[in-house]
C-alpha cells in the first residue's frame, strides 16, 4: 500500500514511510487526495479599511461566489480567480492568505501601541496582519535574510494603508536587533510538508538530510525570540510542517533550557481541516 501511495500520489517513498509511522492508511490517503487537488483560495479582509460583510456584498454584486471562513477576517472564494481583477483589490481591502496562517497571528494577539519583532517576515502577509490587529498603531520590525523578498513588504503595506512597519535585512550569520519587544513572531523556515498542495515541488526538494539541518536553525531562531521578548511578553513559534521534530520537539527542547518561558497553547493544524497544515505554539515569558 505505501509503495502504491508513493506512485499514485507522486510522493517520495521516504516521506511516505515517515507519515505511515504516524497516520493510519485512511488518513494517509486523505492527505494524498488533499495535497494533489487544487488548494482553496482564501482572502484576509483588511479591517483597517473595510469589513468582511462589505467585501462579501461587493463580491455578490459583481457575481463572484464567496463565503465567510472560520477566521473572523477570512473569505473563501468558490473558484480560482485573478486577484487583481477582484473589486476592492486596488483599494487594499484584502490580500490572499490561507486561513491557517491567519490563526497564527491571532494567537500572537498583538495590541495597539506594542513593539513587535517579526523574525522571518518576508514577503509580509503575517507582518501586515499584525499591523491590522494593532490598528496600525505601534511599531513592527520586519526582519529577513532575503533582500528581494523583504522588498515586497513596503509595497504590500502601502496598498493596505499600513505605515508602522520597518524592514531590517539581516546578514546570513547575523543576529536580529536586541529589543526588548512586547511580542515576537517566529514563522521559521521549514520543510513545508503541511502545504504540499500549494508547493508541490517541495516534496522533491526535501530530503531527510535537509530536514535534519532545518531543526538547528529553527531552534536558534526561537532562542533569539526568547532573548528579545520582554518579561510578560508573547512569542508565537509557527511552521507549515507536519513533522514533529520541527514543531513540538523544537518548542519543548527550548522550554526545557530557558526556564522563564511558559507554554500557553499549541495547535497542530491538520491539512484540509479546513485549509493548510502546520503548527503553532504561543509562549509567554514569565514576569520577573
Amino acid at each position: 500500500p505505501l509503495e502504491y501511495f508513493a506512485i499514485a500520489f507522486a510522493f517520495p517513498t521516504w516521506l511516505v514511510a515517515r507519515w505511515a509511522e504516524r497516520y493510519q492508511l485512511p488518513e494517509l490517503y486523505r492527505l494524498g487526495f488533499w495535497f494533489d487537488a487544487p488548494p482553496p483560495t482564501y482572502l484576509r479582509v483588511n479591517v483597517l479599511k473595510t469589513t468582511r460583510e462589505t467585501v462579501l456584498e461587493r463580491f455578490r454584486t459583481a457575481g463572484i461566489a464567496a463565503e465567510p471562513g472560520l477566521h473572523p477576517q477570512s473569505v473563501r472564494l468558490a473558484q480560482h480567480v485573478y486577484l487583481r481583477d477582484l473589486p476592492g483589490f486596488e483599494e487594499g481591502w484584502f490580500l490572499a492568505q490561507d486561513e491557517s496562517s491567519m490563526h497564527v497571528v491571532s494567537a500572537l494577539d498583538p495590541q495597539p501601541g506594542w513593539s513587535v519583532l517579526d523574525l522571518c517576515a518576508a514577503p509580509g502577509a503575517k507582518t501586515t496582519h499584525i499591523a491590522e490587529l494593532m490598528a496600525n498603531q505601534g511599531r513592527i520590525l520586519a526582519c529577513d535574510v532575503e533582500k528581494r523578498r523583504l522588498a515586497a513588504i513596503p509595497r504590500l503595506a502601502a496598498r493596505l494603508g499600513i505605515n508602522i512597519i520597518e524592514t531590517c535585512l539581516l546578514p546570513q550569520r547575523g543576529e536580529p536587533p536586541p529589543g526588548p519587544f512586547d511580542a515576537v513572531l517566529v514563522d521559521v523556515p521549514c520543510s513545508n510538508t503541511g502545504v504540499l498542495g500549494r508547493r508541490p515541488e517541495a516534496r522533491w526538494k526535501l530530503s531527510p538530510r535537509a530536514l535534519r539541518h532545518l531543526v538547528p536553525l529553527q531552534t536558534k531562531l526561537l532562542i533569539y525570540a526568547a532573548e528579545r521578548v520582554r518579561p510578560g511578553g508573547v512569542i508565537v513559534y509557527s511552521t507549515c510542517s507536519l513533522e514533529p521534530e520541527e514543531n513540538r520537539t523544537v518548542v519543548h527542547n527550548v522550554l526545557s533550557v530557558i526556564q522563564d518561558l511558559r507554554l500557553d497553547a499549541e495547535v497542530d493544524q491538520i491539512p484540509g481541516q479546513p485549509s493548510d497544515g502546520g503548527y503553532y505554539a504561543r509562549i509567554v515569558r514569565r514576569q520577573l
